[in-house]
């Protein structure tokens, strides 16, 4: 067995549960809650996160009080070609998400920019462009009603997770808690966000000396932006050792007028990791982590079962997750490197006339 495997124990993932939960809280409040000492907390985090077996990353993507504008992108590909157009589509910022996968497309890539002209730049000028790519597809996002910062692994009892949130499991699920007003991201809000981005841990004396600011300062932005979800923390595992190995992704179609229950049911499923209304062909899509690839058909079986009017119009399996919020992964999924996800970058179009590319 690989030793990176088998040195990770159900201690490990109860911390990980735990910091998923309340990524900056301390060990010494973390440590009664799971029944161990600070330090040897800190220490298997030291070596989770050394070895790429676990992290947390901030990620904080809004202009003003205006979300990101998001879509998922499916990409084809010349025979051959995706492994190296996967690997230029990893190192964008815009690109936050990227998985080879079954099915109708080569490449699934998940896209946020600050607004609709940059995602036409986006695609038009930079992804449509990129040789070995025939054709894209894309699906934008007109509302999340499930986030995978909110996937749980579900190691610690309800006692702990009271102790540690004051609510049950799936108590983020829709009209558990009343969400608080948006807190504008100002430009000079940026830098402290994009700094937490492989590391939403990291001390606010090392982010005031990075950032240029007073440490009173950093506490008081961050607790502004935390409080008002304009900076959310997401806490991983490596797929491999996280006990949910399998990535799958489902394209649907459901009335308008079911959407929110739709939601509700999808989000009261163990597997869900996130779902989203979309424009296009399909108005759902939902992508779920999985104990095996059969459990796919168990997954969809259950969701037509509880929602008779919803029609799974496609889905696929990801053979390799090669990147998840922002995070790039090994085909282990143990995260080898962080892109800072810097959607306000400037995209700038290759030299010479400007030509169509394959339909967006």
């Amino acid at each position: 067995m690989n030793s990176a495997v088998s040195a990770v124990d159900d201690t490990d993932r109860a911390l990980v549960h735990a910091l998923q939960l309340a990524p900056r809280a301390s060990w010494e409040r973390l440590a009664p809650v799971l029944g161990t000492r600070p330090d040897t907390l800190a220490r298997r985090w030291e070596r989770l996160t050394g070895a790429g077996e676990a992290w947390i990353s901030g990620l904080g993507l809004r202009t003003g009080t205006s979300a990101p504008c998001m879509a998922w992108v499916e990409v084809m590909c010349d025979a051959g070609a995706s492994p190296t157009v996967g690997a230029t589509l990893v190192a964008d910022p815009q690109s936050l998400g990227l998985e080879h996968t079954t099915g109708g497309r080569d490449l699934l890539a998940f896209v946020a920019v600050p607004d609709l002209p940059a995602l036409y730049r986006y695609l038009s000028f930079r992804v449509q462009r990129i040789p070995g790519v025939v054709g894209t597809r894309s699906s934008m996002v007109t509302a999340v009603h499930y986030a995978p910062d909110r996937w749980r692994l579900d190691q610690l009892t309800p006692v702990q997770i009271g102790l540690l949130t004051g609510r049950g499991r799936r108590s983020s699920a829709p009209g558990a808690v009343v969400a608080p007003p948006l807190t504008a991201m100002t430009e000079e809000d940026r830098p402290l966000a994009l700094a937490l981005a492989a590391d939403g841990r990291r001390s606010v004396a090392s982010l005031a000396r990075e950032c240029g600011m007073s440490e009173s300062t950093v506490r008081r932005r961050l607790g502004r932006l935390e409080a008002g979800q304009s900076l959310r923390y997401s806490c991983a595992m490596a797929s491999a050792l996280s006990g949910w190995p399998v990535a799958a992704t489902l394209w649907a179609e459901v009335p308008e007028y079911d959407v929110g229950e739709c939601a509700a049911v999808a989000v009261g499923l163990r597997e869900t990791r996130t779902c989203m209304s979309v424009s296009g062909r399909w108005n759902v899509m939902i992508t779920a982590r999985l104990r095996t690839v059969e459990g796919l058909s168990r997954y969809t079986s259950e969701l037509s079962r509880r929602l008779p009017g919803m029609r799974i119009t496609d889905s696929a399996v990801a053979l390799h997750v090669r990147k998840s919020e922002a995070q790039v992964l090994d085909e282990r999924g143990r995260r080898t490197r962080t892109v800072t996800p810097d959607i306000w970058a400037e995209l700038v179009p290759p030299a010479g006339p400007e030509r169509a590319g394959p339909g967006v």
